[in-house]
């Protein structure tokens, strides 16, 4: 395990740079209470959007930017992932321990899984393995998914105060220790943990290159900071600056902007990656959380948790 201090690099989390650009919205679509999450289809016009207190989930179409299905779930949603195909989603969250599974053609709940409660889900790059985090005070949990059998495979302890479940493409499955800042990795073939890096800070989510190589750790406190670390040695590369209280921190498919939302600003930042500068920030809404960039990287998409709404912003 590593254990690394250092001071950010600047420019400080204020800078804007010189191309600075206005957002255009291209829409704001009104959806249930209190949406705290969104995936995109990899094929079609689809986004399914968590909405946590309606206990739903909304089939966006994002061409016409309208609600084309309101799907009512047996849990509150926290957390959805879209199968490769684009016909199957899977949703987590509270209530009961269940994954629920959406035919999104059909647009309806066709089965759920008997697995956990989770509040973080990652699937695999074929589709066949879905990876869920249930954070817990006292016994955190990673459920595996076989989703060909529609069963739980098994179920992995991992510690108390566990957030997020990224997938990287040589089968990492990473995850934060919120309460000892530490990051921690899954061998998802031996289902082996062990504590990789030991930050000074609190985190609870964690993003990844497009490449994979890099990862990047937004500190949850007012100091503004986003720690970028090496994968391949678990080294801390970088500091980089952001808005207070970040979260939500995610880059763009070819990996030239970074998006990160502010809780401390109820904002959203869009960064050049290159030279770690802002050249936008606007408000979307009253609680901006969850972005996710299309996959060409022209569109962002963005939950609106407070409005009950998901806006839309042009980014070419």
């Amino acid at each position: 395990m590593k254990t690394t201090v250092q001071s950010p690099r600047s420019p400080d989390a204020g800078t804007v740079g010189k191309g600075l650009r206005t957002p255009v919205v291209i829409a704001v679509v009104e959806v249930g209470r209190e949406p705290v999450c969104l995936a995109l289809a990899a094929q079609g016009s689809v986004a399914c959007v968590c909405n946590t207190e309606d206990s739903t989930l909304m089939l966006v179409d994002t061409t016409a930017h309208r609600v084309s299905a309101v799907i009512s779930l047996p849990i509150r949603p926290l957390a959805v992932v879209i199968d490769p195909t684009s016909t199957r989603a899977y949703a987590a969250g509270l209530g009961k321990p269940l994954v629920v599974v959406i035919d999104i053609p059909a647009r309806k709940v066709i089965d759920t899984i008997a697995a956990s409660e989770g509040q973080a889900m990652a699937i695999s790059a074929g589709g066949e393995r879905i990876f869920i985090n249930a954070n817990s005070p006292t016994n955190g949990q990673i459920g595996v998914i076989d989703t060909a059998s529609a069963r739980l495979l098994d179920t992995i302890d991992a510690g108390p105060f566990t957030s997020a479940a990224v997938l990287s493409e040589d089968g990492r499955l990473f995850h934060c220790d919120y309460l000892h800042h530490e990051l921690k990795v899954m061998d998802t073939l031996t289902a082996e943990i062990s504590t990789v890096l030991s930050l000074p800070e609190p985190f609870e989510e964690m993003a990844l290159s497009p490449e994979g190589d890099f990862g990047y750790v937004p500190y949850r406190t007012t100091a503004g900071i986003v720690v970028k670390i090496d994968l391949s040695s678990y080294d801390v590369v970088d500091w980089l600056p952001v808005p207070a209280l970040p979260h939500g921190f995610t880059l763009s498919p070819d990996g030239g902007l970074a998006c990160c939302c502010s809780a401390a600003e109820r904002s959203v930042s869009i960064i050049d990656t290159g030279t770690w500068q802002v050249i936008s920030r606007f408000q979307a809404g009253e609680y901006p959380q969850a972005p996710v960039f299309s996959a060409d990287g022209k569109r962002l998409y963005i939950c609106d948790s407070s409005g009950d709404a998901v806006w839309v912003i042009a980014l070419d």
